[in-house]
């Protein structure tokens, strides 16, 4: 028997633990496993929350349960439960696992914390993807730290059941939920693996950076992260949905959960949530639709997040935000439009009297610019310009923000595209070139160095110039590192105010429901 004393507690470790040193979380020891490095240690399939199934389904993430023996992390818990890769195993609706990247060597100064969430559309991916290993982090002093989330149906869905059940009168989300529970464990345990719980910085790419945004944006979150970076945020206006209220985005998202329920049989009256929750969960992905929006339900948003950063109400911390040059590669059909015609009448649908500018802007000549236009306008509406109006917001707010552009050519007919920069960002290129190692290198200074103080500028790398709506810079990341200005300017314009009017003719709309006729106004 051993004594091991961790923190100024004294727990006592029958015989010798497999690998890695014994640390006491809040909820029972664990013992790491190790690294691709010598000098870091990782910690693998920790939970951070009860397994969200039976009545626990579609239900806010709970405490997990509590236990004495030391928890061997050596291997990853579960992915969430999708469709991607369901017949090779490794998914699980049991999926709310976390994982911790460290330093061996002990020092009397707490490390900065980086929480990593993984993108994949809200419906596939996880926080062990090969890509995400955390070593290099750690090698650079930083505890990293990446995350599971409920994904598809079992994180999103809502149902007017479900808004009646919850104490919030509320219902979807459940993945933010998880999300936030998981900074909630970090801020509760990471002191113990080295880390700062003063000192948060969350990141992430595509649907994780889009997690960000909503995280900085939601009160529940407030003070669990102090910094923030934003990797090519999907922030598609069409995935942010009322939960109780048509919108011009969409019919209520309660409303789709009605729909959904009615295709599994037995889902009817009062027994609706009992006969859903017994659904097994590879039902699940086979009956519900796996793309849900993100809800506004009044509790995780008061509001639309749209409407929180124009109101000045999200989060005041620092932020990196940014793009890659061809993020629409990897959405963009190869036959995109299909014909010249097509193209226009697309556009008319899409953007009604504002089409001619639009047309203009993108100017095709022949039917082989079509994807070439297709590519630039799904990397301008989802990426760019809603990204310039998130750093507008928080440079309105107070807060400062730095804008980068990816611009380096890495897979290659698909160019820059989307996701092309995590492999740099985390320092795990397979045999890179010269030029990669260092770009590689440079990512990983300017992130770990905003990590550490707030601001991404560092002696030996070139000046990365603070964003203001007035000088509109950014900072080029290739093989030649520089600043620049006016990202796509003429075209975020352009996007910007067609939102304005589309916003205005919404409030139009909601002025005119709410106010009452003659037939149903209320007597004097």
């Amino acid at each position: 028997m051993r004594m091991l004393l961790i923190g100024f507690l004294v727990i006592q470790v029958v015989g010798e633990v497999d690998s890695g040193e014994v640390i006491l979380t809040q909820t029972g020891p664990v013992s790491g496993t190790d690294s691709r490095d010598a000098s870091v240690v990782a910690f693998k399939g920790i939970p951070f929350a009860a397994p969200p199934v039976g009545d626990l389904r579609w239900r806010p993430p709970q405490s997990p349960e509590s236990w004495s023996d030391v928890r061997v992390c050596d291997h990853f818990g579960p992915k969430s439960l999708q469709r991607k890769g369901y017949e090779n195993g490794g998914q699980s609706e049991d999926c709310l696992y976390l994982n911790v990247w460290s330093l061996r060597e002990k020092t009397a100064t707490k490390r900065p914390v980086m929480v990593w969430i993984h993108g994949g559309g809200f419906t596939q991916g996880s926080g062990h993807q090969a890509g995400y290993d955390g070593t290099q982090f750690a090698r650079r002093g930083v505890v990293l730290v990446t995350i599971n989330y409920r994904l598809g149906a079992l994180g999103f869905m809502a149902h007017p059941a479900l808004s009646v059940e919850s104490s919030q009168e509320s219902s979807g989300n459940y993945a933010i939920l998880d999300q936030i529970a998981a900074l909630q464990w970090v801020r509760n345990n990471i002191a113990v693996f080295g880390g700062d719980p003063e000192n948060v910085t969350l990141f992430g790419e595509s649907a994780g950076g889009t997690s960000v945004y909503l995280l900085t944006a939601s009160p529940l979150a407030k003070g669990l992260f102090h910094r923030a970076i934003l990797q090519s945020p999907w922030l598609d206006p069409t995935i942010f949905r009322d939960l109780k209220e048509e919108t011009a985005n969409g019919p209520p998202v309660e409303f789709d959960g009605e729909e959904q329920a009615r295709q599994v049989p037995g889902a009817r009256g009062n027994d609706v949530l009992e006969t859903l929750r017994a659904l097994p969960p590879e039902q699940v992905l086979e009956r519900m639709k796996q793309r849900w929006p993100v809800t506004t339900d009044g509790w995780v948003f008061p509001k639309s997040p749209r409407q929180i950063y124009a109101d000045g109400d999200q989060h005041d911390i620092p932020v990196i935000v940014g793009t890659n040059r061809d993020e629409g590669t990897m959405f963009a059909p190869q036959n995109a439009f299909g014909s010249i015609g097509n193209y226009m009448m697309a556009m008319t649908e899409r953007f009604g009297e504002h089409a001619d500018k639009v047309v203009d802007l993108y100017a095709p000549q022949s039917q082989e610019d079509l994807r070439k236009v297709a590519v630039q306008q799904i990397t301008d509406s989802w990426f760019i310009q809603p990204a310039r109006e998130f750093a507008r917001a928080m440079e309105k707010k107070g807060s400062p923000v730095w804008m980068y552009h990816f611009t380096k050519p890495v897979w290659g007919w698909m160019g820059a595209a989307h996701a092309a920069e995590i492999g740099y960002v985390f320092g795990n290129l397979e045999e890179p070139g010269p030029d990669d190692a260092a770009l590689s290198g440079a990512l990983m200074d300017y992130w770990v160095q905003f990590a550490s103080s707030g601001n991404p500028n560092i002696d030996g790398q070139p000046s990365w110039p603070q964003y203001t709506m007035h000088r509109d810079q950014h900072l080029v990341m290739d093989k030649e590192i520089a600043p620049a200005s006016g990202l796509r300017r003429e075209a975020c314009d352009l996007l910007d105010s067609i939102q304005f009017a589309a916003d205005e003719a919404e409030r139009l709309r909601r002025t005119v429901n709410a106010t009452p006729t003659a037939a149903n106004a209320a007597p004097e």
